[in-house]
């Protein structure tokens, strides 16, 4: 049963699919062809219309079939846009309408003899660049590198007269651009020599052998924390020395404040010498906490470089022992100037 489940599925799904391309392509063929038949009916309109309002049907009807195009490139709307192109006057867009026309295989021949017979009419009026390349089947951009290409080598393209910029691109060749400067009725031939593109560079198959290991040597952290806390101990001392000198001098500020206030009895110097007092008092205390601190960072900066100095001492003295039925054998190995 579950076999002929899966076997149904793939079933389906090759039915289904080209079913749904073959609709999404008769969609597109009759959007296209909506597009294809107002663009006629624009153009019927514009045949019996007065001189005044012929200018605005043929652009819309130019607008439909350039429409259509852009859906499916149809020979019937490539020759209908080059005719209606010409009606209006824009002569380098009817000229490379009926070019592209003209390299649709599979023409009449009484059609391509009118199509060629109109494009060799357009010719006096624009300038013709033909771009050849080596080797051909290179995609080329006039003006405006951000459009669609116009065409692929060999081609011949019309353009309105003055200056132009020519890209041209080929995959597996490195780009080429020029500048070209053409005048009107005349024939510009630009011809490319593409330059093969250098092949990327193929990647490593082996890894570069690394670096051999090294053992880090060991850093002195013992003695780094002992220079640490001495230096700690040196700035707390700072610290408490000053605020000793400050409570010293506050003291005799209190003296002299309490001398002045027997002198008088005011109230005024009895509240300023209890000031001063609270001031003593409280740099008194935070002397002694400084000096405790001292006490303990410089005890505790011995106690590290002590047990510094006993690693160096065990570092230095290496003792091999090797035992054997055939007996021991022992060896010492002493560093000589080793830092400290």
């Amino acid at each position: 049963m579950r076999t002929y489940l899966i076997d149904s599925l793939i079933l389906a799904m090759c039915f289904t699919a080209p079913s749904t391309a073959w609709a999404q392509a008769r969609s597109e063929n009759a959007e296209a062809r909506v597009y294809f038949e107002e663009g006629n009916r624009l153009y019927q309109e514009a045949e019996r219309a007065s001189d005044a309002e012929r200018p605005r049907l043929l652009q819309r009807s130019l607008e439909a079939y350039v429409d259509s195009l852009r859906i499916v490139r149809s020979r019937n709307a490539l020759f209908n846009a080059a005719v209606v192109s010409e009606a209006l006057g824009r002569d380098v867009e009817s000229f490379n309408y009926y070019s592209e026309y003209l390299r649709i295989e599979g023409l009449a021949e009484a059609d391509r003899q009118q199509a060629e017979a109109r494009l060799e009419a357009l010719r006096p009026s624009v300038a013709i660049v033909r771009i050849e390349s080596v080797p051909g089947g290179g995609e080329f951009w006039i003006d405006r590198r951000d459009l669609a290409p116009l065409g692929i080598t060999p081609a011949e393209v019309a353009v309105e007269p003055g200056a132009h910029t020519v890209w041209l691109e080929r995959e597996g060749f490195l780009g080429a651009t020029r500048s070209i400067e053409v005048d009107r009725g005349e024939d510009t031939n630009l011809a490319f020599a593409l330059e093969a593109r250098p092949p990327a560079a193929e990647p490593l198959t082996e890894l570069p052998p690394e670096p051999p290991y090294e053992t880090p040597t060991r850093r002195p952290r013992l003695r780094n924390a002992a220079i640490g806390t001495a230096s700690g101990a040196v700035a707390t001392a700072a610290v408490g020395l000053g605020l000793s000198i400050r409570a010293r001098q506050l003291r005799n500020d209190y003296n002299d404040a309490a001398a002045i206030y027997e002198m008088t009895g005011d109230p005024d110097d009895l509240a300023r010498a209890n000031a001063l007092a609270d001031r003593t008092d409280r740099f008194n205390i935070a002397a002694d906490v400084m000096w405790g601190t001292t006490v303990a960072l410089g005890v505790s900066a011995i106690v590290l470089y002590a047990l510094h100095r006993k690693r160096l001492r065990q570092d230095r003295l290496k003792i091999d022992v090797t035992a054997s039925s055939r007996g021991g054998f022992a060896s010492a190995t002493w560093q000589w100037g080793v830092r400290p």
